[in-house]
């Protein structure tokens, strides 16, 4: 969070401008572009996250202008010209203004956010609405559809919007009610709120997370697996021996020796059970293979 604020300072300090926020070059500040793009239209909501609702509302009600000018918001806006950018005049169903009046609901429940939800279901309904689908308008100038819908029309934008419209919904859960779950390694709370959504809005529970196994549970798990995989190599090369023509005494091994390797094989296993909400899966990193062979942090 720090790290964030720190960045914000910055944003607010280069890139405001009369509550819209501009491209600017890199290294100096200066403008570069005076445009509003409409992928920037999830600001609003994530300064509602950290308190910043004032400002907010008044970068948000500038974009709602323009979803008014056009029934949507094109890719690219000219601030100064008040109009769409050149080849840049498309609306694809995107989710991110949507999904700042959800934000910003939930915080003011101000019913202007409710008026711009129900403007875009009007709009979507009327200019976008084919007989298989939802199309993506390929210039909002006239209205002309494009022979495509984008996935995240459904996963996104449609789901921000019944949010919006349903406050009491369990996404919203403020911490007041809970569930309680015994796994094997202790007690976990779960859907108690503060849902995190990635970024195709699927809602991820943050404290189911620490239902998962410990990091080194699941290493001895990657372990175990590694340690079957090749147990397993080796026998089939010693059945492969055994059927071909050598003697049996040159591959034979002392009874003890093989039952001391068992042992010693026994006492460095650990069983793998699952309970319900264990995490059995290896780390990224551990996942990586190269011609089948599965690949330790620490080799």
């Amino acid at each position: 969070m720090s790290m964030f604020l720190e960045y914000n300072k910055a944003i607010k300090n280069y890139t405001k401008f009369d509550d819209w926020y501009l491209w600017v070059q890199m290294f100096k500040g200066t403008v570069s572009m005076p445009v509003f793009q409409s992928l920037e239209a999830y600001w609003p909501g994530l300064q509602s996250l950290i308190g910043d609702v004032d400002n907010a509302m008044r970068t948000f009600l500038n974009y709602y202008t323009v979803w008014k000018q056009f029934g949507g918001l094109p890719e690219f806006y000219n601030i100064p010209q008040g109009y769409t950018v050149d080849k840049r005049e498309g609306y694809p169903l995107r989710p991110e203004l949507i999904e700042s009046a959800m934000y910003l609901y939930r915080a003011t429940r101000d019913p202007t956010l409710l008026e711009l939800g129900r403007d875009a279901v009007e709009s979507i309904e009327k200019i976008s609405k084919v007989d298989c689908g939802f199309a993506t308008i390929k210039d909002l100038r006239d209205h002309r559809l494009d022979n495509r819908m984008e996935s995240f029309f459904l996963a996104e934008t449609v789901k921000y919007l019944y949010l919006l419209f349903d406050p009491d919904n369990f996404i919203h859960n403020d911490g007041s009610d809970f569930d309680v779950v015994v796994t094997p390694y202790g007690e976990c709370v779960l859907n108690a709120g503060g849902y995190i959504f990635n970024t195709e809005a699927h809602p991820i529970d943050p404290a189911a997370l620490h239902c998962c196994r410990k990091r080194k549970e699941e290493q001895w798990e990657v372990e175990d697996l590694m340690r079957e995989f090749y147990s397993r190599k080796k026998t089939k090369k010693f059945t492969l021996k055994r059927a071909s023509d050598h003697a049996e005494g040159e591959h034979a091994k002392d009874p003890k020796d093989a039952s001391s390797e068992k042992a010693g094989e026994k006492r460095n296993s650990k069983k793998s059970s699952h309970s319900l909400l264990s995490c059995p899966s290896q780390s990224f990193n551990s996942k990586l293979a190269v011609l089948g062979q599965v690949f330790l942090d620490n080799t």
